[in-house]
């Protein structure tokens, strides 16, 4: 299983589509800053997204895709000037002489507490293009499949639209990282093959005992020279990082599964409890005694 697979894995997304509808006259479709992943797909129309410190706004054409990693405060409307005095939600028009634009929103939930590398390594808005030729094969496909099953009346629909969107994410991610060169951060680290190796093989087998010289073994590189463009990359040492997604993974353990404390420090290969309570508290915030409480699991 490759990095993003893994990751994802853990994260446990659950993508779906909670509204969809054809607008007419004036209309707005506006976040509700809630922190969530967000997306709207235009799959027939044009209409304009506003974001409040950009001046000029952003044309959206049918087949297009924007997505909102942390929901930033947004408008969709039909017009090109920034819409005034408007609540957050959605504001149907109802002159329907005008022609109709169809959008399709929907989320990206992620159940595990772990933190998110793959969003936090995301800009506020991303935009994907229908008219890009490197897009639009994949992205017409899949959206067309995306508003067929929403709109159907079959056995499972649901499921189906559910599953689509899990695969919208990852193709977003996919063409984010093919399109732009990214300096830091985790997906600048996915772009780059040495340091791609290493995560690759760190993420497959997070529990044996890693090393920076096995990571940079893994990269193909000298030790210092893996450890610097890690460093710059990343912004976190090897160990740092290991360490960190180590105690997200034991997080996830505490307050999913009922095994006790001992035995999830024997898994992350620490030679005592007590020097994985203080890693974990070090990392997480919070004693893993504590996180297994709010889980309501009593086996300790």
């Amino acid at each position: 299983m490759d990095v993003l697979s893994n990751i994802l894995k853990l994260l446990r997304l659950k993508a779906s589509v909670y509204f969809q509808a054809d607008f007419c006259g004036s209309w707005s479709i506006s976040s509700k800053e809630t922190n969530e992943a967000h997306f709207h797909i235009v799959e027939r129309g044009t209409c304009w997204l506003h974001l409040p410190n950009e001046p000029q706004a952003i044309t959206l054409r049918s087949g297009d895709l924007v997505f909102f990693p942390r929901d930033a405060k947004h408008f969709v409307t039909e017009s090109n000037k920034y819409p005034l005095y408007l609540e957050p939600g959605i504001l149907f028009g109802s002159d329907l002489s005008e022609p109709t634009t169809k959008i399709i929103c929907g989320v990206f939930e992620f159940e595990s507490n772990v933190v998110n590398p793959i969003l936090n390594a995301l800009p506020e808005v991303v935009h994907i293009k229908n008219a890009d030729p490197d897009n639009a094969v994949w992205l017409d496909s899949l959206i067309q499949f995306i508003c067929r099953e929403s709109q159907s009346d079959s056995l499972g629909s649901t499921a189906v639209v559910d599953k689509l969107c899990d695969v919208l994410f990852v193709q977003i991610i996919r063409s984010w990282i093919s399109k732009n060169d990214t300096k830091q951060g985790f997906i600048a680290a996915l772009a780059d093959p040495s340091l791609y190796r290493a995560l690759d093989a760190f993420h497959a087998s997070p529990y044996i005992t890693w090393s920076v010289e096995l990571l940079a073994e893994k990269a193909g590189m000298s030790r210092s020279a893996f450890s610097n463009r890690f460093q710059t990359i990343m912004v976190v040492t090897p160990m740092y990082y290991v360490t960190h997604w180590r105690m997200q993974c034991a997080h996830d353990m505490l307050i999913t599964g009922n095994k006790s404390i001992a035995k999830i420090a024997e898994q992350m290969t620490y030679q005592s409890e007590a020097s994985f309570r203080k890693a974990f508290k070090q990392h997480i915030g919070n004693p893993p005694g504590a996180v297994r409480k709010t889980s309501g699991i009593t086996n300790l």
